[in-house]
């Protein structure tokens, strides 16, 4: 009689993100389907460098990039106790993000994978930040995804790692672009994100008002542009307010207007469901943001689902975005084909080009 074997598989991926300013790399191992295991986890942030500059500077960023990724490859692998040779897969970022930036991680990956000949699997880095949360929680699929970062801001009903649907997208800027950008206008510096949401925590959201954008449209879509233009001529009228003892209020109203935004178009990505009292997974770098999490934690008690460690841009999501969707990898040699738009093509779109 024939028993029943559980085979082991154990599948080792190296992640690399370099999409933006934070060079990150990590190596994780799965056995079947459990939790990952991180072997190793290293990250450089320019944020100390593009700090004088007031933001990202593409061609700065991707410098930076290369001067700290060939020291992180070598920390990630003396960490992880490994050789490339035992690598299963490389999973890299490439889209979206800065081109200079993302070229640096691709030519690394595929340098990587020409020397030990090992496929590579292109990796949105968008869906990488919601699937983070299987880092560290068994959240069951549907769920509704709130993408809250720099760049973008996005609902989706995410049915599998790979199958979504976008319930609703921002029209002009990003939740954490107003966050940066409103920090510039009150003299915050960058990243301003961290700096409003301290100063918030002292000072009064009620104090001033001002605009959502896109209140009355009755869909999921967002809109921060008109927001940030009303703090510039909200300081502009009345510059006493960026004196420090004004500071805490003005950021506390400002953050709560983004945060109000976020939870009104979320009750209309909901409505569109059929499915009711789904998960929901927030990521994305704002998700970092102490009154996002408590908002949302009282709104959805039970059923909020967040990954602080790894909210932020991090080769750990990548490496785990790479192992939730192993079966997409591209073999070696086809992961070299040259692409000239700058990301990788999946097989099947390489077979129409």
């Amino acid at each position: 009689m024939t028993k029943n074997v559980k085979l082991n598989f154990m599948k080792t991926v190296l992640g690399i993100e370099t999409s933006c300013d934070d060079t990150s790399l990590a190596i994780l191992r799965q056995k079947n389907d459990e939790i990952p295991v991180i072997l190793s986890f290293h990250s450089f942030s320019s944020e100390l460098i593009l700090r004088k500059w007031g933001g990202v500077v593409p061609e700065i960023a991707a410098r930076n990039h290369m001067e700290k990724i060939i020291p992180l490859l070598k920390e990630v692998f003396i960490e992880a106790k490994i050789n490339p040779i035992e690598l299963d897969q490389i999973a890299v970022t490439t889209f979206p993000g800065l081109l200079g930036p993302l070229l640096t991680g691709i030519s690394v990956a595929k340098t990587i994978s020409w020397m030990w000949q090992k496929p590579i699997l292109p990796v949105n880095h968008l869906l990488a930040h919601l699937e983070a949360i299987h880092l560290t929680s068994s959240v069951s699929y549907p769920y509704v995804g709130l993408l809250i970062s720099g760049g973008h801001s996005l609902f989706l009903l995410m049915h599998s790692s790979t199958k979504h649907e976008i319930l609703g997208t921002t029209l002009d800027d990003a939740a954490g672009e107003a966050f940066d950008k409103g920090g510039k206008i009150l003299g915050l510096g960058y990243p301003a994100g961290k700096q409003i949401d301290d100063l918030a925590k002292s000072g009064d959201e009620n104090k001033y008002r001002f605009p959502i954008g896109l209140k009355d449209s009755k869909d999921a879509n967002l809109s921060y542009s008109g927001l940030k233009t009303s703090l510039r001529f909200m300081v502009e009228k009345n510059p006493e307010l960026l004196l420090t003892e004004n500071l805490p209020d003005v950021c506390a109203s400002y953050q709560k207007a983004i945060i109000d935004a976020l939870e009104l178009k979320l009750g209309f990505a909901l409505k569109k469901l059929s499915q009711k009292n789904l998960p929901l997974v927030v990521g994305g770098g704002v998700a970092c943001n102490s009154q996002v999490r408590a908002r949302f934690s009282k709104k959805f008690p039970g059923t909020l689902f967040v990954a602080p460690k790894f909210c932020t841009d991090n080769g750990a999501m990548i490496a785990n975005y790479g192992l939730r969707t192993f079966d997409k990898t591209i073999p070696f040699p086809l992961c070299l084909e040259v692409d000239a738009r700058g990301k990788y093509a999946s097989v099947e779109e390489l077979k129409h080009v």
